[in-house]
């Protein structure tokens, strides 16, 4: 017969071993393979399990990412975690058909965010079918498409339907109208395709260089080169110069304007300049309605001049003037600022990646009408608040809730005395309430008696508003039910 054991220091050493029935508590330090099966009516603790498959006689499916239950509260928490050292990451259900998780979600360059197979958000731009946000800051604009009528700082006025940027005026009368003081400067082309460019009142029009008047156009219809204070216009032309009447001193200096006048067969439109010779004709002419001088060609100044209107400068080779504050710019480059004041309206989406919004109110109208100002947040018919995808707080004309009941272990701190339905607390008090109250299940109320009317659980209790000598602290009830059964407590000594 072998030995059936060996005993080594404190240890019984047995090479093989079968037994019926084990009983008690068991500590095994090691490895333990088991090669068959295992029937444990109790509790296995271990600190890792690794099983090929796994079966159970309950009727929960466990087979990895499905979970069938009877009742939306038992997938509650269900999903995945991740953990490891004081670290860990879950994805899980919560309820309202959604999954929640406290870790990022990233995917690789080129993929992207979509709903029901179409795009809503990739690394760079969101999908096409994102029509609307909530967007309070936009970086810098490369391109901004605005459909329909738009203000920018009630100064510049966009009108889609007639085509026409009205800076200073909502009604231009050109397809650009620009409005400083009571002078009016407009750009358009009349009803016989003709550029029109001047003053829409009844003022002169300058065009100046150098901030000094070069060309005068009087309301008139007078036409001046030059001015008295400079006195150094020359007028150069080289071709042809045809006019019905020339008065001059010499033929090489002039020292009285060139003037078009009127006769009894002909007016001064129609007359002016014109250069003939190479390719088409060239003109700057007078032209009626309204009066104003009519060119072929364009304008071009030397690269560090500009255009002025009153001594002041309205367009140069990198901007318009100071002045200039209206327009019906369809489309902007890249914007260093954008100052608003006034309404705008943004037909498309808004990118702020890097921009800081400042405003005095800012109304959102997704049909709840949200407006936000630097002292109050103003709702029509509701406000919540959610952090890290829990509600923290909601108001409506019904209620207002504090916390979440998904999340109800999130401590809610008050610092200061707290008052519920009173306007002047006692403030050595930090809580004050004043109507009964309801602590663990229990309801406590006053009188000056036990009470008669209403329904009451055993452990409710009525204090004494009247408490006297002889008398007692309060009542209990010991008897749940209709009014309840009371008994008094606390003899008053």
């Amino acid at each position: 017969m072998s030995q059936i054991f060996t005993i080594e220091n404190d240890k019984v050493v047995i090479t093989k071993l079968a037994l019926s029935n084990l009983e008690g508590d068991i500590i095994h330090h090691g490895q333990l393979d088991l090669t068959g099966p295992v029937n444990i009516t109790g509790t296995l603790t271990v600190d890792t399990l690794k099983v090929k498959n796994l079966e159970t006689t309950s009727s929960l499916n466990t087979k990895f990412g499905e979970w069938a239950v009877n009742d939306e509260a038992d997938l509650l928490g269900k999903g995945l975690s991740w953990t490891w050292g004081n670290g860990s990451v879950q994805l899980g259900y919560r309820s309202g058909n959604r999954l929640w998780s406290n870790s990022d979600f990233d995917i690789e360059q080129d993929r992207t965010y979509k709903i029901d197979n179409t795009t809503v958000l990739s690394q760079t731009e969101l999908g096409a079918q994102v029509v609307k946000s909530r967007l309070r800051e936009i970086g810098i604009l490369r391109n901004l498409e605005v459909s329909g009528n738009s203000a920018l700082g009630q100064f510049a006025f966009f009108n889609a339907s007639l085509g026409r940027l009205g800076i200073n005026t909502e009604n231009p009368n050109g397809t650009f109208g620009l409005v400083d003081g009571n002078v009016e400067f407009v750009v358009s082309a009349n009803k016989d395709s003709v550029l029109e460019l001047g003053t829409y009142t009844n003022h002169d029009f300058n065009v100046i260089t150098d901030n000094t008047t070069r060309l005068t156009v009087k309301n008139n219809g007078q036409v001046i080169f030059g001015n008295a204070q400079t006195n150094n216009a020359v007028v150069k032309i080289y071709g042809t110069l045809e006019v019905d009447t020339v008065v001059a001193d010499t033929r090489i200096d002039r020292y009285n304007p060139l003037e078009f006048k009127t006769s009894r067969d002909r007016a001064i439109y129609g007359l002016g300049m014109i250069w003939t010779g190479t390719g088409g004709m060239r003109q700057l002419i007078m032209q009626a309605g309204p009066d104003r001088l009519w060119t072929t060609e364009s304008f071009d100044l030397a690269e560090d001049r500009s255009y002025h209107i009153n001594g002041v400068s309205v367009l140069s080779s990198v901007g318009l003037g100071s002045n200039v504050t209206q327009s019906n710019l369809s489309k902007l480059g890249t914007l260093e600022i954008l100052n608003v004041d006034g309404e705008a309206t943004f037909m498309s989406k808004i990118n702020a990646s890097r921009a800081v919004i400042n405003a005095r109110i800012i109304e959102f109208n997704d049909g709840e009408d949200f407006s936000i100002t630097n002292s109050k947040l103003a709702a029509a018919s509701k406000l919540s608040f959610t952090v890290a995808g829990d509600e923290t707080y909601y108001a409506d004309i019904n209620e207002i809730a504090i916390g979440n009941k998904q999340n109800n272990r999130r401590p809610v701190k008050v610092f200061g005395p707290l008052s519920v339905g009173i306007n002047n607390p006692d403030p050595t008090v930090d809580f004050s309430v004043k109507g009964d109250i309801s602590f663990s299940d229990k309801k406590f109320t006053t009188g000056i008696s036990a009470p008669t009317a209403g329904t009451f659980n055993k452990g409710d209790i009525c204090w004494n508003s009247n408490p006297i000598s002889s008398s007692y602290v309060g009542w209990i009830c010991v008897q749940a039910g209709e009014t309840g059964t009371w008994a008094p407590f606390g003899l008053i000594g």
